[in-house]
């Protein structure tokens, strides 16, 4: 195989056409349809790079390559592009850049996926279309167009770049472009955008903006019941308003009912010329005419006689109408759509109503009983005139289209319209009856006839969709002597014709009888002549004709009537009266009579471009006939109507200039003629006729021949510019202003025309009248009145119109230099606007495209700008100027620039800059501005910058521009004016400010650098950096397509720019110590840009930095030869660490940055002799910072909170290591911040209590570095302090971490009895205090459970790999739930089986295996507690908080233990693990510091799992008994496991194990240990035994089986314990539980007094005394246990349970009645005192039922005094909800609980410190009930102690030294102090608690595994 070769450049571009997977590392994946550029090949094989990624170069097939024709770019570097055409290269990159996007938003689910689909899928079908080679060039654009519009829609979609075009639609190339032009076309891309996204309106829009419309009209079906003849349908528009139609007709044939006809599909009408004043007429009527066609009768027969009469008589009788109000259609309120139908409704016409008549009866009224009968059409609005419908609407307008014309000219009359018609409406006539007895059926039937009495043929129109007729019939009106036909037809006669014709009407009566009508003649006939004897056409109106009688129905054409009068005023004009019996000449008259009471009436309208009804207009065009009237005509020219004059444009010229060419001698009427000539053109500049512009060019170029007409035009022109004051009337020379550009076009062409005929004669002359004429126009600017500023102001709007004429026979620098004197001569304060666009208009001229004109010109147009820039004055028409002079000497082709940009340059440079300034950013103009000033610096090169650079008179100057220009730059790169989608413009502007530093970077080094100026070099440096830095440079962040066509055009300008930086940093020399370190936050943001070259260039200069302060001088000795140094960097170091965090934090740097700033600045450092350790400390902190930061910044835009907080604490432990107290700071309040994200009460708490341990309680005014924005009032430290502690408290409140809050209030309280003295703060902190401790006692708290948590696998984040942690779970976490949030944190974690160690592999891997088990807090007794009985309550916080050791273990097997019993060997591995801080703290977790192991023996093991049980058993009693609402479920399971351990075997195993002689023989130092665990398992039966009594209370009926199995069960295993290990002191029973009422059920105070005291498992051998009472008072299965006490909450201690035994019976007498009443009193002492009790209560008792009445309890006690029963009626609202019925108990009596209380009061007194626990028996109680209690707020029998605490106060009651203050319950909250509802446990199956002990610990498997 050959080696590798280049490609030729038609192979270097192909597309991929199938998937390719690389398989060996120098190849390269592709995907279909990937474009590949090719660099070489050989063999089979391709070298290249995709386009989407050209970084990655590789080898892939040939085969599956396809290789298209290309060409190759050279800019930057070599580009290939296929070769097609520029709209086909556009199309396919726009499609790979949205394709990439496109898949982005289908991942993430947004609605705009489907809007970009459907505009990709268009897109490419138009591609194909073009791509096919069969679209017609017309066509072509169209598609073109609809492309380029949905390339825009769709980057408008989202959101990318403004794609700007050329007038062909083509992308537009900026290299090809001025500055100007590319500005505007952007703006032109945003204006079209604009109209995209407002074109709801489009349509209604267009239709007002042009002059005429059409509106398409296409029948579809007439539905008529009885229309069974033939019909004519006339279709017109109708003005309601006016009562007429506007419109010819469209005429439809309809045949009759039977007859087969075609369908109206096919019928479409344009009715056109429709003008802005047709729209808006008041009330527009589509209206449909009905005539039917058949005899003078309708009568309803069969079809036959029907069509036999059809034949015979062929009469237009009118059959009704069907109209519809259009004018919201026309006037675009309501949508037309040639696919909806509108239904015109039909009423028919009467035989006495006339169709006018019914038309305008039907448009008045509101509801038409149509009965589903009209007309259904299609209408829609067109723009434009016919051609432009059709152009717009092909599939509309067919070619068979009728178009129906507006009755007369329309509003603008297009040049070569010409017409020659006349509008005839027959409008109503009178007729007798004559011989006849009844009206006449008149049918008037109308022809032309030329003065012969020949009828001319095919001059008559009845409608637009039928060929021309000979003669017109009218509708016949059935016996009607006065009919009003109202019938509008056109007559169409050649203009050969027109002066000889007439219109002949003949009046025929149509009898109703065939066989007469076929004999009937005319009787009578009218006419009227076209042309009048003055030679103007028949004037329009009314005409009333004179109707003359055919005697003996003469032939008509046999008729001589041409003589007669035909109209009444002609009649009356020869002296006749109209009325009386006129006496015809027999000469004239044969045949023919007259009579006044017959009288026809007609209406016309002449529509003619050839004839006039104006006499003056045709007087002066036959002015030779007239001469001596020729004054008069001119004069009255005027007064002729516009329409009249564009008809006769050029013959009126003609007449015009002839008249003057035939004076030539003479000037008597040179003044009237160019009167007449001005208002000719004035007419012609109107809207209306400015169609006919060409034409008068036209007419100028081509038949203008009046070579004498120059001289005489200029005399008169001047004449009237110099005799302002004799000529009052400014208006008419205000007209000659306007008309200027035709004056002189006659001017030039007569002066051409003269100087070819006689070889350029009279040149002089001519160029000196021209010249004074200028002068003259020019000193008319000179006048000041106010008057002539509308005349000033109209002569420089049109006077630069006439240049291009005027440079025809004039020097251009002649012409330039006259303009600039009329200019000038405008007075500064005058005219402004108008001056200026005079200016524009001279700038976009023939002269500015002459270098030497240029010359003349721009001194006075850069003065003019100047004056208006430094006022402020006119701006806008400023900034177009200065664009468009800009952009015209861009232009290859007006000759050399140079010296035109210097002089712009020199004079408008500085005014432009300082316009920028003062403009402010949101003002449209600044982007104006923006861009003449960026296109000076573009088309300025070296020579002009030195140019500018050494204009300046003082170096003074130069430093304030510089500083100006920089400022500028600096502004405008921080403050965008182009909106972010104009990429190129912001890119051209770029590349120009880049070369505009380059050169100012070597005026700075060279002008300022001695003396040095430091306020211009860091502006420079600010402003290069901005520069380097802004948004749209960042080249990474674009897609490769962006990026690729940037770099091909202007590379990577962030390179380019860094180097200049670096070169001038370098050039500072001893200054660089004036930018350290103010310069180091912008160096620093310099070399984070991610441009490999850049950072390599640039980062050395921080070492140059660290240089210069360490060499810096800090003190001046006397001995100028020692210096001293400063010897260190610590600004530089503080400088950089500051914004190194706050520019890492926000997005800048990466690993490659931290990784080449080490290798630099090291080698820097360890190459230093004297900074090496500082430099090398130096760099290995920054290098650690940026990776914390790095870390910091990856983790914290990432959901997992906890990440956060682990990167945020690794930060802040950074900045107190180096002792950077506010970044310190900084980073507590945002890991506060996360933790109350989170509800992290309790560590949020701790984050702030280290910002607050850095403070005092001083008025120390407090230092920046210590203060925080959260506290921005906090002035000094106490203030601070205070504050902090006011919120810490809070959290730890809401953390229910009540002691650390009293901590917290005891140092407030403190501070204030000591520094502030301010009780009120005392008080209140104290208030709070209080509340704490009582929360302490009071309210229920979750104990935490603990998790140990190791992350193993390099996969995980650096600050978790391989490292182990212990977790602080949330409230009611378990471990399932735990494992479950820590692998939702890490999904593709793996979760390890075994706590073993793992192998190293593991921890090498790059995957992540978590290692979870629970652990248990090691609790260290508190020195303040040693020695002391402390509340549980208050020890369970220390034993599970501020904590910072914990353990747990794993079995471990050893030897070969017995098979049957695997206890004996049951071995087990404790570890304990010690965190770097105690838990809770900062964090819900702290990693490891060490850990430490030992092993436990398999009795050691024993012995502690009988001690857990034990205890749990213990605190599952403690719990039912303090609170009676705790499921049953958990108890049942626990006493179950052990009492029938059916599974594990129970006791035995230990039995089995360890109480062997062998065991002992073998073991025997294990003595006491065996012996520590049978008194374990001794301990166990007074445990189970009050779990079962408890357990009995609480069952239901359905667990009742269960509960006596597990009683035989206890029974059995009480049995064999107490025989084997001895009987242990009972807690008491608690049979009598059950049967106290649901309001009483209280565990008596006594045992609840023996469960308090069990602090541990040995406490239990306290029961020894309760035993010994038990027996001297005597057992009961019925007993209670002793004194049921209940407990009032909030005051702990005080049940007193202690009794004495009763020697004489074994059983404790019953209470005496003295004690019964002192019981009842009380109680009816507390009902009427009403006192109530604390707020936090634990139970309201009597919130749940009460035993009623005739309850079987209540019947069977016996009450002695009834007196003492107490009612309750008022309504009980309990706090708890009630129970349900079914779970409600028989209430026990009452009476034995008082009788019992009264026992334990003697008990009390005779006590003398032993507490006696025993219980009582059942027989000491009796049936009798007592009284029911007050109500009060809860059940307070806890002070019913004695008889002497029975007479005091509640709140005076002693407490008794000998009694034992017991821990009460904890009571409930208050309503609204509810603690919130902990979420519901994962349900979990019922298994039963093991019989023995387990074998394992409870974390840990048989082998170790993790739980």
């Amino acid at each position: 195989m050959s080696g590798w070769t280049k490609v030729h450049d038609k192979e270097k571009f192909g597309i991929a056409l199938y998937n390719y997977n690389a398989r060996l590392p120098q190849q390269m994946s592709l995907l279909l349809g990937d474009a590949l550029y090719i660099r070489e090949k050989c063999g089979e094989w391709y070298l290249g790079y995709t386009l989407r990624d050209r970084t990655k170069k590789g080898v892939f097939p040939k085969s599956h390559i396809h290789i298209k024709p290309s060409i190759t770019v050279n800019r930057n570097y070599e580009t290939v592009v296929p070769n097609e055409s520029p709209i086909v290269l556009e199309i396919t990159g726009v499609l790979r850049e949205w394709a990439a996007i496109w898949k982005q938003l289908y991942v993430r689910g947004s609605p705009e996926f489907e809007q970009v689909r459907f505009l990709m899928n268009e897109v490419i079908s138009c591609r194909t279309h073009i791509m096919s080679g069969t679209v017609p060039m017309d066509e072509l654009k169209q598609v073109k167009q609809k492309i380029t519009a949905r390339i825009d829609e769709g980057n408008l979609l989202l959101g990318l770049d403004l794609v700007v075009r050329d007038e062909q639609g083509d992308v537009l190339d900026p290299e090809d472009a001025s500055t100007i032009s590319l500005y505007r076309a952007h703006q032109d891309a945003a204006d079209r955008l604009h109209k995209v996204k407002s074109s709801d309106n489009r349509s209604s829009q267009t239709s007002i903006a042009r002059f005429s419309h059409s509106l398409f009209v296409s029948p579809k079906n007439f539905v008529c019941a009885n229309a069974k003849s033939d019909c004519e349908l006339l279709l017109s528009l109708y003005d309601a308003s006016e009562g007429r139609f506007f419109t010819e007709n469209y005429w439809i044939k309809w045949e009759g009912i039977g007859r087969e006809r075609e369908t109206l599909k096919d019928y479409r009408a344009v009715f056109t010329d429709l003008g802005n004043s047709d729209l808006n007429r008041e009330k527009v009527v589509l209206v449909c005419q009905v005539i039917r066609i058949g005899n003078m009768d309708y009568k309803d027969k069969d079809s036959e006689k029907n069509e036999k009469r059809r034949d015979k008589q062929n009469i237009r009788r009118p059959f009704g109408v069907a109209v519809m109000d259009i004018t919201d259609i026309i006037l675009g309120k309501v949508e037309s759509d040639e696919e909806k139908h509108h239904f015109l409704p039909f009423v028919y016409c009467s035989d006495r109503e006339f169709l006018d008549t019914v038309i305008r009866k039907v448009i008045a009224a509101k509801e038409l009983n149509h009965k589903g009968q009209g007309l259904w059409t299609s209408l829609k609005l067109l723009s434009g005139d016919f051609k432009q419908a059709r152009e717009e609407h092909p599939h509309l307008i067919s070619s068979n289209a009728s178009i129906v014309r507006k009755m007369g000219f329309p509003e603008v009359i297009l040049p070569g319209d010409v017409r020659n018609d006349v509008y005839l409406t027959l409008l109503q006539g009178e007729f007798s009856k004559g011989n006849k007895t009844s009206d006449k059926n008149v049918e008037v039937t109308v022809c032309v006839c030329n003065h012969e009495g020949q009828v001319l043929q095919n001059v008559i129109s009845t409608d637009s969709s039928r060929e021309l007729a000979n003669e017109y019939r009218s509708v016949v009106y059935y016996h009607e002597d006065k009919p009003r036909w109202n019938e509008t037809f056109r007559v169409a006669v050649p203009i050969e014709d027109f002066y000889s014709a007439h219109l002949r009407f003949t009046f025929k009566h149509r009898s109703s009888s065939e066989v007469k009508d076929k004999a009937e003649r005319p009787y009578a006939i009218s006419f009227v002549h076209l042309m009048q004897e003055n030679g103007t056409t028949l004037l329009d109106g009314n005409h009333e004709l004179l109707v003359y009688k055919i005697e003996h129905k003469k032939p008509v054409d046999s008729l001589q009537y041409l003589a007669l009068p035909c109209t009444k005023l002609e009649l009356e004009q020869v002296g006749m009266q109209y009325g009386s019996q006129m006496a015809l000449s027999s000469k004239h008259s044969a045949g023919l009579s007259f009579t006044s009471k017959d009288l026809f009436t007609i209406t016309t309208t002449v529509c003619s471009t050839k004839l006039t009804q104006n006499v003056d207009l045709l007087g002066l065009l036959k002015w030779r006939a007239n001469p001596e009237i020729l004054k008069r005509n001119l004069a009255s020219l005027s007064k002729v109507d516009g329409e009249e004059i564009v008809k006769f444009l050029q013959d009126t010229l003609d007449a015009l200039f002839n008249i003057l060419m035939h004076n030539s001698d003479s000037d008597i009427y040179d003044n009237l003629v160019f009167d007449a000539l001005v208002f000719v053109i004035g007419l012609i500049s109107d809207r209306k006729y400015q169609h006919f512009k060409p034409v008068l060019a036209a007419y100028i170029t081509e038949n203008f021949s009046a070579t004498l007409a120059y001289n005489k035009l200029m005399v008169v022109l001047k004449h009237y510019v110099e005799n302002l004051n004799e000529r009052q009337n400014l208006d008419f020379l205000l007209k000659v202003m306007k008309s200027l550009e035709f004056i002189f076009k006659f001017i030039v062409r007569s002066r051409v025309l003269f100087a070819a005929l006689n070889n350029g004669k009279g040149q002089g002359p001519f160029q000196d009248m021209l010249a004074s004429l200028f002068s003259s126009i020019g000193a008319m600017m000179l006048y000041t009145q106010d008057s002539m500023l509308t005349v000033q102001g109209a002569a420089m709007k049109f006077l630069p119109t006439v240049v291009p004429d005027v440079l025809l026979v004039f020097g251009a620098e002649d012409l330039s230099r006259l303009l600039v004197e009329l200019v000038e001569n405008v007075p500064e304060e005058r005219l402004k606007q108008q001056k200026m666009m005079c200016i524009s208009d001279i700038v976009h001229s023939d002269l500015f495209r002459i270098p030497e004109c240029r010359a003349i010109l721009l001194p006075m147009i850069t003065t003019q700008l100047q004056n208006l820039l430094e006022v402020r004055h006119a701006l806008e028409i400023c900034a177009k100027i200065l664009g468009d002079v800009l952009e015209f000497i861009y232009a290859k082709d007006i000759g050399s620039t140079h010296e035109d940009i210097s002089h712009l340059m020199l004079r408008l440079l500085r005014p432009v800059i300082q316009t920028v300034i003062r403009l402010d950013r949101s003002d449209p103009l600044t982007a104006c501005f923006v861009a003449v000033l960026v296109s000076f610096l573009h088309q300025m090169d070296e020579y002009h910058y030195n140019q500018y650079i050494s204009h300046f008179a003082t170096i003074t100057d130069l430093l304030d521009f510089l500083m100006e220009i920089l400022l500028v730059f600096k502004d405008l790169l921080q403050k965008k004016v182009f909106p972010n989608d104009w990429n190129e413009m912001i890119l051209l502007q770029n590349s120009v400010i880049l070369k505009a530093l380059r050169h100012f970077s070597h005026t700075i080094r060279d002008m300022f650098s001695n003396p040095f100026k430091e306020q211009v070099w860091s502006n420079f440096f600010h402003c290069a950096i901005s520069f380097l830095t802004q948004d749209s440079l960042q080249l990474e962040n674009f897609s490769q397509n962006k990026r690729h066509k940037i770099i091909s055009r202007y590379k990577d300008m962030r390179r380019e720019t860094g180097f200049e930086i670096r070169a001038m940093w370098f050039n500072l020399g001893t200054n660089k110590i004036q930018f350290v370190p103010c310069m180091v936050g912008r160096i620093l943001e310099m070399t984070l840009i991610p441009e490999a070259n850049l950072r390599e260039a640039t980062i050395d200069i921080f070492f140059d930095m660290m240089q210069c302060e360490f060499y810096s001088e800090v003190s001046a000795s006397t001995n100028d030869k020692q210096k001293e140094y400063k010897g260190n960097f610590s600004e530089f170091e503080y400088e950089m660490i500051t914004q190194l965090d706050a520019l890492v934090e926000g997005g800048r740097g990466d690993p490659d940055y931290r990784n080449l700033f080490y290798s630099i600045m090291f080698k820097c450092c360890a190459e230093h002799s004297v900074m090496r350790e500082q430099g090398v400390r130096f760099v290995k902190l920054v290098t650690r910072l940026m990776q914390l930061l790095l870390e910091y910044r990856t983790i914290i835009n990432e959901e997992n909170k906890e990440n956060k907080m682990s990167c945020t604490v690794q930060l802040l432990e950074f900045y107190n290591e180096i002792n950077r107290k506010e970044m310190y700071i900084r980073y507590l309040h945002k890991l506060c911040d996360l933790h109350l994200d989170c509800e992290n009460y309790t560590e949020a708490a701790f984050a702030l209590q280290l910002h607050a341990q850095l403070l005092r309680w001083t008025d120390e005014k407090l230092s920046r570095v210590l203060m925080h924005d959260h506290y921005k009032h906090a002035n000094t430290h106490w203030n601070l302090k205070d504050r902090l502690y006011f919120d810490i408290i809070d959290y730890c409140k809401k953390g229910k971490m009540w002691e650390n809050a009293i901590a917290r209030c005891k140092e407030l309280v403190d501070h204030h009895e000591n520094v502030t003295l301010n009780y009120q703060e005392i008080a209140k902190y104290m208030r709070m205090m209080a509340e704490q401790y009582e929360s302490i006692l009071t309210q229920i708290r979750p104990e935490p459970e603990y998790f140990r948590v190791a992350y193993y696998g390099k996969g995980f984040p650096s600050f978790l790999q391989n490292q182990v942690f212990v977790y602080r779970g949330k409230e009611y976490e378990r471990l399932s739930d735990f494992i479950a949030r820590i692998q939702n944190q890490w999904p593709s974690a793996q979760l390890m089986s075994r706590l073993s160690p793992p192998e190293p592999e593991i921890c090498d891997s790059t995957g992540q295996y978590l290692q979870i088990n629970h652990v248990d807090p090691i609790y260290v007794e508190k020195p303040k507690f040693a020695g002391k009985q402390i509340n549980e309550q208050i020890l369970r916080y220390y034993k599970v908080n501020e904590v910072q050791k914990f353990t747990f273990s794993r079995p471990v097997k050893k030897g070969e233990g017995e098979e049957k019993n695997e206890f004996a060997s049951l071995w087990t591995e404790k570890t304990v693990l010690v965190t770097a801080y105690p838990l809770p703290g900062i964090l819900q977790w702290f990693p490891v510091t060490s850990t430490s192991s030992h092993e436990v023996t398999p009795l050691e093991n024993a012995i502690e799992t009988m001690e857990t049980t034990n205890g749990k058993l213990k605190q599952l009693i403690k719990q039912h008994t303090h609170d009676m609402n705790q499921p049953v479920n958990p108890l049942s399971m626990m006493l179950n496991g052990i009492v029938d351990a059916a599974v594990m075997g129970g006791i035995r195993n230990y039995e089995e194990a360890f109480f062997t002689e062998d065991y002992l023989e073998t073991h025997a130092d294990d003595a006491d240990r065996v012996h520590r665990l049978k008194d374990l398992i001794a301990l166990q039966i007074p445990l189970l035994e009050a779990g079962i009594e408890i357990h009995e209370a609480k069952i239901t009926d359905n667990m009742m089986p269960l509960h006596q199995k597990m009683e035989t069960c206890f029974d059995e295993l009480r049995h064999h314990v107490e025989q084997n290990y001895g009987k242990k002191p009972r807690m008491g029973k608690f049979r009598h539980y059950k049967t106290l009422p649901m309001r009483l059920k209280k565990i008596s105070a006594g045992s609840l007094a023996s469960l308090d005291n069990l602090s541990d498992t040995s406490s239990l051998s306290h029961l020894g005394s309760m035993t010994e009472m038990s027996a001297a008072i005597g057992k009961s299965p019925g007993t209670i246990l002793g004194g049921n006490v209940f407990v009032k909450s909030g005051t702990p201690g005080k049940n007193s349970t202690s009794k004495s035994p009763n020697k004489k019976g074994g059983t404790m007498s019953a209470p005496n009645k003295k004690s019964r009443e002192s019981i009842s009193s009380l109680v009816n002492t507390r009902r009427d005192s009403q006192v109530s009790t604390s707020s936090n209560s634990q139970s309201e008792w009597y919130a749940l039922p009460i035993e009623s009445e005739h309850s079987p309890s209540r019947e069977k006690s016996s009450t002695p005094d009834r007196s003492t029963i107490i009612e309750l009626k008022e309504e009980l609202k309990p706090r708890r909800p009630l129970r349900p019925d079914s779970e409600k108990r028989n209430s026990a009596h009452i009476s034995s609980h008082l009788k019992q209380l009264h026992r334990i009061s003697q008990v009390s007194t005779s006590s003398t410190g032993s507490l006696d626990r025993s219980t009582p028996s059942s027989g000491d109680f009796s049936d009798e009930p007592p009284p029911l209690p007050q109500k009060q707020s809860l059940a307070d029998y806890s002070n019913i102690l004695d008889n002497s605490m029975l007479l005091g106060p509640r709140a005076s009651m002693p407490t008794h030294s000998n009694r034992v203050k017991d821990k009460p319950p904890p009571p409930l909250p208050e309503a609204e102090d509810l603690p919130p509802t902990p979420p519901k446990k994962p349900t979990r199956p019922a298994l039963k608690e093991p019989p023995s002990p387990p074998r394992e610990s409870h974390d840990a498997g048989d082998d170790g595994t993790a739980v």
